[in-house]
């Protein structure tokens, strides 16, 4: 099926009654939940449950047979279907209170799972199954999940890939998919995973290593040993081959992404993840930003993390799919508005196995196909609204290097990343976020915080960026080592007459790597032409047509101190200014020579379904939400000014349907909203006012 438009998804729930497959009451219930996702306003479902799909492999016949029904059912209804589930985990118990958790934990995984005793004895095509398992380099045995109840299969295991590949040829022959989510194949368990053979010969003929006890610190977390930096590439490399393999299977034209939570956290390097690897065989980006708003009625606190993931789709002409999870219609709505505001397609979960209610309790609270009817129908009957890019002259680059091959926490790197974008958002300046260094043409300012690892062709690009015409805006340490971490002979920095000197921590190696290291910052300081500089002093030069402003200060400490915004703000044109202290957040999009500007309330209070959440057992983390309401800090009525020459202001609050005209007064728009709207949109079409 053809599709031009932002995807409005949610997911396809399996449960265990659908297990009696082709039960006439299955297929009633299909036709109807395919009815009520038409109605939605749904345009594509993700399958879910029967996720640990080599659990299932004795069902395999019936369960393609009632996947492909169900995408018959959905395409007559235009609606595309997407297969997902695990490629690597397989559920395991050894006695009955394993059992028992992990159907009370993860009972939305309809967990059929046999006996170790019968999974022993499983195999595929000759293969047994269990000799496919990771293996834990502490205990020597297979990798244990206890998060799943669950053992894991490795990615570098070829009786194993060639296994899975097979097994996706025999879905798409076997149902009508129109794309796949691949699950799972990264590195759970973290650095104690791999050590089969499988892995420890990739290391030796690949790498020339040979992989040592975890008692050798002078390996293990030592990132001034070679040998531990190409174990960590090994991982990345490790997982973007394994979705390459099923990229060939596929063709090159079906939809194909990954889960992927994160892609800037200094922990991803214990996991192999990241979607700058998973990019370049997918064509979709997940955007997981989880349960949101959380309880203290935040919803930003990973949108550096779907900033990034959003960059790395643009970068790659990839949609996205911002995946929010809640239970009653009112996230529904929010879920979907904050896709908006950023710009991405939605996707909408429930998880109600998470919850630890019986099915009887689970009753009450409607299907996924149910949830999403006021938002994904106003944007079906508005997509020109939605058909723009983001408007901004400025970017955020993330370094790959720097959360690589140097970070061994958050503070070496990452926060930074994370506290630039934050600052930006707080002050709201549209930015998008770059993975590599762009040309000056594409953006007039370039933003980088403490990236202290940058390769040649990044070096090269940013003095290019310069001569062009840029503005860097520079804090931290910048280019004080390559993109190993190593230190340079001439870091970047030096051409411009700046001494930049990391007050390094102490390095502590350790298995796992990264345990016994201290969760401070390193600090940074200067010179320039000799002088020390101020640590929230702004040295700024002009170079070949660019400018430079760099600090030695780290934003993460003091983002406030160094008025980013304000010295971005010298550098832009910003047609359209946001009131500050209204407790909004703001986002500018173009289309053509029109502006459309996405309103969202930066905090909310919530009210709870308190009786049926006393029923709960297990984790209680996701709450079971009853109403959602922008706070008392966040205005209702304020003043936008406009710097440029824009008409036919048109308001539009979509979840409460209120649609009009705003007048230009003197260069001023003054909105005034209900208590109910948290999220409006503005479009301003350029011309003469009247």
């Amino acid at each position: 099926m053809q599709f031009n438009e932002q995807y409005r998804s949610t997911c396809w729930w399996l449960t265990w009654k659908d297990l009696a497959w082709p039960d006439e009451d299955v297929t009633d219930d299909i036709r109807r939940r395919a009815d009520s996702a038409a109605q939605t306003g749904i345009n594509c479902a993700l399958i879910m449950g029967a996720h640990f799909r080599w659990d299932f492999m004795p069902l395999w016949m019936n369960l393609h047979d009632m996947i492909s029904f169900i995408g018959d059912q959905l395409h007559q209804r235009n609606i595309l279907l997407f297969d997902h589930h695990s490629a690597v985990l397989t559920h395991r118990y050894s006695n009955q209170e394993e059992a028992k958790a992990m159907r009370l934990y993860n009972r939305h995984h309809v967990s059929f799972a046999p006996s170790r005793d019968i999974a022993s004895e499983w195999t595929y095509k000759g293969q047994k199954l269990d000799d496919w398992r990771m293996i834990d380099l502490v205990t020597g045995k297979p990798v244990f999940l206890n998060r799943y109840t669950a053992e894991q299969f490795c990615m570098n295991n070829p009786d194993f890939k060639n296994a899975y590949y097979d097994y996706v040829k025999k879905l798409l022959a076997e149902t009508n998919i129109d794309g796949l989510m691949c699950d799972d194949g990264i590195f759970y368990s973290g650095w104690t995973s791999c050590g089969c053979k499988w892995c420890r010969e990739k290391f030796r003929l690949e790498y020339g290593h040979e992989l040592p006890a975890v008692t050798d610190t002078s390996f293990w977390g030592n990132y001034r040993n070679e040998g531990f930096k190409d174990w960590i590439e090994m991982r990345f490399k490790t997982t973007g081959e394994f979705l390459d393999g099923v990229r060939k299977v596929t063709g090159d034209d079906f939809h194909l992404m990954s889960c992927c939570s994160s892609s800037a956290s200094a922990a991803l390097p214990r996991h192999g993840m990241t979607y700058q690897e998973f990019i370049k065989p997918c064509n979709h980006i997940m955007l997981e930003m989880g349960f949101v708003p959380a309880p203290d009625g935040n919803w930003y606190r990973a949108f550096p993390e779907q900033m990034l993931h959003l960059g790395i789709g643009r970068e790659n002409n990839a949609f996205c799919l911002g995946l929010g999870y809640g239970f009653t219609e009112p996230i529904a709505d929010f879920v979907w508005a904050f896709n908006k505001f950023l710009g991405s397609g939605t996707w909408f979960s429930t998880v109600k196995g998470r919850l630890g209610l019986p099915d009887s309790k689970m009753l009450s609270l409607k299907d996924d196909t149910e949830l999403c009817g006021n938002g994904f129908n106003w944007e079906k009957t508005h997509l020109s609204v939605f058909d723009a890019v983001p408007d901004s002259e400025l970017a955020v680059f993330f370094s790959r290097w720097s959360r690589d091959f140097y970070s061994m926490t958050d503070k070496d790197y990452t926060d930074d990343y994370s506290a630039t974008c934050l600052d930006l958002l707080e002050n709201n300046l549209t930015f998008d976020v770059v993975t590599t260094i762009p040309q000056a043409s594409e953006y007039r300012v370039l933003i980088l915080s403490s990236a202290s690892c940058l390769d040649e062709t990044e070096r090269s690009a940013l003095n290019k960026y310069l001569k062009e015409g840029g503005i860097i805006i520079a804090s931290g340490p910048l280019g004080c080592y390559d993109k190993r971490g190593n230190k340079t002979v001439k870091p970047w920095l030096e051409q411009f007459d700046i001494t930049c000197k990391i007050n390094e921590p102490e390095r502590i190696a350790s298995f796992p790597p990264g345990s016994k290291q201290e969760d401070i910052a390193p600090a940074c300081n200067g010179t320039f032409k000799g002088a020390e500089v101020d640590n929230n002093e702004w040295i700024e030069i002009i170079n070949n047509g660019g400018k430079l402003l760099w600090s030695p200060a780290r934003i993460q400490n003091s983002a406030k101190d160094l008025a980013l915004a304000e010295h971005i703000r010298r550098f832009m044109s910003e047609e359209i200014v946001f009131p500050a202290d209204t407790g909004w957040k703001f986002r500018l999009f173009r289309k053509g020579s029109s502006r459309i500007i996405h309103g969202l309330a930066g905090n909310f209070v919530l009210t709870y379904m308190d009786e049926l959440e006393k029923e709960r057992k297990g984790n209680k983390e996701r709450r079971l939400i009853d109403s959602i309401r922008k706070s008392k800090d966040v205005s209702s009525a304020f003043s936008l000014q406009l710097r440029a020459d824009y008409k036919n202001i048109n308001f539009y609050a979509p979840l409460t349907g209120v649609k009009k005209k705003i007048p230009v007064n003197n260069g001023l728009i003054s909105i005034k909203l209900d208590e109910e709207t948290y999220y409006f949109i503005l479009e301003a079409e350029s011309g003469s006012q009247n």
